[in-house]
């Protein structure tokens, strides 16, 4: 790998999902200076950053001309799209490496033009309805179910399942208020499970990199769905590679992705069927690199490290490799309350299992009600042979891990049921 002594990386956003990235750059010899407007209480990353800015993200003018005072080699952002077009701007006024361009940043973070992008190469995408949303007569013959999305929102907000027209009034209302564009979808409901499908881009070649079976939950306080539990390999992982990953790797090559990572999730009806819903030119919020990994034996962090403060990559290609487990990420939840203490953290780490564990709250944070991912307090990534073992194996790191309440209340639970495992 290239040396990258005293190279100098600027960090866009200082989210608990940073301080990977701020850790491993420091590790590689990098120095790290994470920028956002928030405390270092709601940034966790600027404390382990060599250095960090009070600025907003968008506050180029201000930004800019600091980055080139201190001689930034890089700048680098990973796990939200919000964070995409400050880090494509600054880097582009900066003249340093971004793996963005602005075309692939729409098709990555517009679902209208994603799926369109995937039609062009034979990619199968739910039909999509276009309709007047205050004409009932064309409300009533949709062919219901069918859902409402914000074409542009993350984070399944705004989503919802809709039975009748009443139901896609109240959809459409609630989407567009996540939509910074204001444009809604409606389109069929896939009733069927998700797989995450992901791709490592090194200098316009495109390298499938594995593909996990994605159950969803309900938050009971929101109704908001988010991931409650993944496992590697997807059980339909022969038929997409058979089916499907050719005619996707072409589509990222022609299309213009030339480094970076990708995630796809696609509903997949346990047989040859998949549907392609959305994607992401950026890791996942459960730290998807870690199962990348794993399998494929490339680091997709130290990859985008390396590529963002010198503009090339020199390691490994993805490969996979001959592993003799299967592996989980599992969110671990946080009910409302501030945390006071946490236990079970380093016991947790030091197990044999536990592949990576990844925070994303701390000591003194204020939990509320938001009915998202906001509300992980972790991520668990397990190694494991059976689903009765991995059982086993949950429920014994469940309760070593603790967040403490002020009132002596152990705030965690999982929302995914994991007595549901079984062989």
């Amino acid at each position: 790998m290239t040396s990258l002594q005293n190279r100098k990386l600027l960090v866009i956003g200082g989210s608990a999902s940073m301080i990977d990235l701020v850790e491993t750059a420091k590790r590689m010899g990098v120095y790290t200076i994470v920028v956002d407007w928030n405390s270092v209480t709601d940034s966790p990353a600027k404390a382990h950053a060599d250095e960090y800015w009070n600025d907003s993200i968008m506050d180029y003018d201000t930004i800019v001309p600091k980055a080139k005072d201190k001689g930034i080699d890089g700048v680098i952002t990973c796990m939200t799209d919000s964070y995409l077009t400050p880090y494509r701007i600054i880097s582009e006024r900066l003249k340093t490496p971004c793996y963005l361009s602005e075309n692939t940043e729409k098709i990555s973070t517009d679902k209208l033009l994603f799926k369109r992008n995937c039609q062009e190469f034979g990619i199968p995408v739910a039909k999509k309805y276009s309709v007047e949303i205050h004409d009932e007569t064309s409300l009533e013959k949709l062919p219901y179910p069918i859902v409402v999305k914000p074409a542009d929102g993350s984070g399944s907000r705004g989503f919802k399942v809709c039975q009748n027209k009443e139901d896609v009034i109240e959809g459409y209302n609630k989407a567009i208020k996540f939509s910074s564009t204001n444009r809604v979808i409606i389109e069929d409901y896939m009733p069927y499970d998700s797989v995450i499908i992901h791709y490592t881009l090194i200098n316009g070649k495109c390298y499938y990199s594995g593909i996990s079976d994605k159950i969803s939950c309900k938050f009971s306080s929101s109704g908001s769905s988010v991931m409650g539990f993944q496992s590697f390999p997807s059980k339909g992982e022969k038929a997409y590679l058979e089916f499907l990953d050719e005619k996707v790797r072409n589509m990222f090559e022609k299309t213009g992705f030339r480094n970076g990572p990708v995630w796809i999730e696609a509903f997949y009806d346990g047989k040859e069927k998949f549907v392609f819903n959305e994607m992401g030119y950026r890791f996942g919020g459960s730290f998807t690199y870690y199962p990348v990994q794993y399998f494929y034996k490339v680091n997709q962090l130290k990859m985008l490290i390396e590529y963002a403060v010198t503009g090339d990559y020199k390691g490994v290609q993805p490969q996979r490799c001959d592993v003799d487990k299967r592996y989980c990420i599992l969110p671990v939840h946080c009910k409302v309350g501030k945390i006071n203490t946490i236990e079970g953290v380093e016991e947790v780490k030091a197990r044999n299992d536990v592949y990576a564990y990844a925070p994303k709250h701390f000591e003194g944070q204020e939990i509320k009600d938001w009915g998202t991912a906001l509300q992980v307090f972790c991520y668990l990534h397990i190694l494991y042979k059976d689903n009765n073992g991995l059982r086993g194996s949950l429920r014994d790191i469940l309760t070593k891990l603790k967040a403490i309440d002020e009132n002596g209340n152990n705030m965690l639970y999982t929302l995914y049921d994991i007595e549901a495992l079984t062989d």
